[in-house]
């Protein structure tokens, strides 16, 4: 497809800059008082942008679209900015500060007559910045790529999604505790860079033992909510009824926990129940199923070690995988503030994979417990973590 006449092609870097809670200072300010503010804002920025050999294109309200043709300048750029910022808000209070998010990206765009510029990275750009927290420089890999690492030691946080693009983009951010330029070059060790990575300000990554005692604690709910609840396994003496066909996959399925015990309801109307009377399992039209009941009755109810531990581990599975599908985490970790997240998204995991996690988790502990001491490696994931694509970090 050609390009009309007065609009052609180049490859750029791209940054985009707005001011955080810019809306929320204007609708408590007067018009002479905004003006003022996104006056010191052009007076601070642009001198720094010009420096750089940064293009502005256009300002939009509080934002500053701008391009560069080198994109270690623009990360070094970006950079001066939040530095000359940084001196400016200390001694302002909080509502005079001035605090930009500053996104870059690179690719080829569409320059307009009027020197406007359109495309997919502007796209990308726009929404990297939506993310990006105040104070701080993101970029994308088509940066990292090209730039002089040397020069702006960064750290990945890894891949993210954004709404109307199609592939997940990696996401890097600089390093503000490690000088910055030519004048202060220093090599930067690649296991501190990760460790940083690890530990930064969009998602930290708590220690082992955090995990243990969240783990612990679980244990210990679980244990009270069986005794509470008097679930107990079915022996030979349960009666079984299967008169119908299968239940079809209970999809965005709703769970309630209460005194009686768990109910899953499918969004159909599938209803699934466990509780000390045994389980049952209802289709869609409220017909029976399947239905296991315990016999509660001493003389005629027993329980071998094998199907005790066979039926606590199904519960176990249960529990854990409910509970971080519905609510990204148990009980045990909502203590400590810690919670699970699919690996590459960092949002709550879904049920397939809260439930492989769960399953897997059993694993880790019963063989010596060594996939759960994986987590003391340097990427502190479990095995479980690793199988199922997911990760546990601190909540925001």
């Amino acid at each position: 497809m050609l390009l009309r006449r007065d609009m052609n092609a180049k490859h750029l870097v791209i940054m985009l800059t707005d001011i955080k809670g810019f809306t929320s200072k204007t609708s408590v300010s007067s018009r002479k008082e905004t003006m003022d503010l996104l006056k010191k804002h052009k007076e601070l920025v642009m001198p720094v942008i010009e420096q750089h050999k940064g293009h502005l294109v256009k300002t939009i309200g509080d934002a500053f679209l701008v391009t560069f043709e080198s994109p270690t300048e623009a990360v070094i750029c970006g950079v001066k900015i939040q530095d000359v910022l940084r001196e400016y808000n200390k001694d302002k209070s909080a509502s005079d500060k001035i605090e930009i998010r500053i996104a870059i990206n690179s690719g080829e765009v569409t320059i307009s007559d009027d020197g406007d510029i359109f495309g997919d990275a502007v796209n990308i750009t726009s929404r990297l910045e939506s993310i990006a927290e105040p104070g701080e420089v993101f970029f994308t890999e088509a940066v990292y790529l090209a730039m002089n690492k040397k020069e702006v030691p960064s750290s990945e946080i890894g891949y993210r999604q954004f709404k109307g693009i199609p592939e997940k983009i990696k996401v890097y951010k600089v390093l503000s505790e490690t000088p910055i330029g030519e004048s202060s070059i220093k090599e930067v060790d690649e296991n501190e860079v990760n460790e940083v990575s690890k530990s930064s300000f969009v998602y930290k990554t708590p220690g082992f033992w955090i995990r243990f005692f969240a783990l612990f604690l679980d244990f210990i709910i679980f244990s009270i909510l069986i005794s509470v609840l008097g679930l107990k396994s079915c022996n030979h003496n349960s009666n079984y009824d299967d008169n119908s066909e299968t239940l079809n996959n209970i999809k965005d399925a709703n769970v309630e926990l209460s005194k009686k015990g768990i109910l899953v309801k499918g969004e159909n109307g599938e209803i699934v129940s466990i509780s000390k009377n045994g389980v049952l399992i209802k289709d869609k039209n409220g017909n029976l199923i399947s239905r296991s009941i315990s016999r509660n009755n001493r003389n005629n109810f027993s329980v071998n070690k094998g199907e005790k531990g066979s039926f606590a581990i199904l519960l176990w599975v249960l529990y854990c995988a409910v509970m971080v599908w519905r609510f990204g985490a148990t009980p045990g970790k909502m203590i400590f503030k810690i919670k699970v997240v699919d690996y590459l998204t960092n949002e709550k995991p879904k049920i397939d994979k809260a439930f492989l996690r769960a399953f897997f988790s059993v694993i880790s502990f019963i063989i010596l417990c060594i996939g759960y001491l994986w987590a003391l490696r340097s990427e502190k994931r479990t095995w479980h973590d690793i199988i199922s694509g997911t990760k546990v970090i601190y909540t925001e």
